[in-house]
């Protein structure tokens, strides 16, 4: 489960996509995803981080390979109640329902 988000932002992190650079810990329990971002780890500040963080919601950038009609989607999202994303300081920074994981692309399970 894990891996698949792990390689997810080492891709996103490889083309140089700093929010992918700013993950420091992807972990799974209980069916929630949790995803915690330390701008530091980029290299940056948090004001930065926030200035280039185009998502409202960092939730909708971690759903990523979860939230399509695809091998790996249709095989890990039902076992994914939600997502949340948290700052290194533990600051919220957004989250999704299984619900809301599946509104994404109108799929239905």
């Amino acid at each position: 489960m894990l891996q698949v988000f792990d390689d997810y932002f080492a891709e996103r992190s490889s083309k140089g996509v700093v929010l992918a650079k700013a993950v420091s810990q992807v972990r799974f329990e209980g069916g929630i995803v949790q995803v915690t971002f330390d701008p530091a780890k980029a290299g940056i500040t948090r004001d930065q981080f926030d200035y280039i963080n185009p998502f409202p919601n960092l939730a909708s950038f971690v759903a990523s390979p979860i939230a399509f009609n695809d091998e790996v989607g249709n095989r890990i999202r039902p076992s994914v109640q939600s997502i949340t994303t948290i700052a290194s300081n533990g600051a919220p920074l957004g989250s999704f329902t299984h619900d809301q994981i599946l509104a994404l692309n109108e799929l239905d399970r």
